[in-house]
């Protein structure tokens, strides 16, 4: 009897737990490009979607409740059949459940306007930490890392930096190749988002992650003016790099995920006082100056 409940465990924790990390959407629109055979763009997708979720990214046992929820939007600007390269644009979005409630929160936002890569259809995708084999898996591999240790940042304080690293060593294996994307110098592309999240000046944007989450928004359900509270002193401590960094990528990317929450948080109950808060706001986003005026 008792081998019998010990195998129906065994079963039971088998059922729930999953080889990856990821619950990936993804699309990829070709409509600007004229051609009567959109064949491969549909096996791309496909191959893009298969990689991200059924790549194990990190050590860690995840349940099928844990899966990261991401969407992962690719235009096709342009496509040369002859040499299968590709180049447009890439959108990244991820998000995490919120502590008792059914809400999901943004956690990333990103637009890559460097994406240029080489594909022949049916082509496998093969991941590895150690070896890049195309510009293709570097730009997915990178882009799990970094969605995965954002998502761990929010949970625990630090906790995404082996994922970050794991983005760092593609960007650096990454360096022979000529896609604007992973150069130093650049603004706004690989290199320089993985280098400012690990950057130590930069560190008050994860410690926002994390208290804006653990010590704000998932409280919200249960103690809603300590849930606000926590929130807004995220959002002052997050306005250290202002000080030394105006206009910081990963303050901009913050906002970009998190600009319509805040808002739609303290406009609802119960009463908090804005005055401050608005004030920071505008001072270290001055972008979404008409929302936190609305706040």
């Amino acid at each position: 009897m008792l081998n019998k409940i010990v195998l129906f465990f065994l079963l039971l924790v088998g059922s729930t737990a999953v080889a990856q990390e990821l619950n990936a959407n993804v699309v990829v629109n070709a409509d600007k490009i004229q051609q009567s055979n959109k064949q491969v763009f549909s096996t791309l997708q496909n191959a893009m979607r298969d990689f991200l979720n059924n790549t194990k990214f990190t050590n860690n046992t995840v349940k099928k409740s844990e899966l990261i929820d991401c969407n992962v939007l690719l235009v096709v600007n342009s496509y040369d059949a002859n040499t299968n390269a590709f180049s447009g644009t890439l959108q990244v979005q991820s998000s995490r459940p919120v502590f008792n409630s059914g809400y999901g929160t943004s956690i990333f936002n990103f637009s890559d306007k460097f994406i240029n890569f080489n594909y022949l259809e049916f082509e496998p995708l093969v991941y590895s930490e150690n070896a890049i084999n195309s510009n293709l898996v570097g730009l997915l591999s990178y882009y799990a890392h970094v969605v995965v240790g954002l998502d761990a940042d929010t949970f625990s304080l630090y906790g995404g930096t082996t994922n970050f690293q794991k983005a760092s060593n593609v960007v650096a294996m990454m360096q022979q190749n000529d896609d604007k994307g992973w150069k130093m110098g650049e603004q706004n592309n690989r290199y320089a988002l993985i280098n400012d999240i690990l950057a130590n000046m930069y560190a008050p944007y994860r410690e926002a992650l994390y208290n804006y989450h653990i010590n704000g928004l998932d409280l919200m359900a249960t103690s809603p003016d300590q849930g606000k509270t926590g929130i807004a002193a995220a959002i002052d401590a997050l306005s250290n790099i202002h000080k030394s960094r105006p206009n910081a990528l990963v303050t901009r990317i913050f906002f970009d995920a998190k600009a319509d929450e805040i808002t739609n948080v303290f406009n609802a109950g119960p009463t908090f006082d804005t005055n401050k808060l608005i004030e920071t706001l505008t001072r270290i986003n001055s972008t979404n100056g008409a929302k936190w005026n609305r706040m």
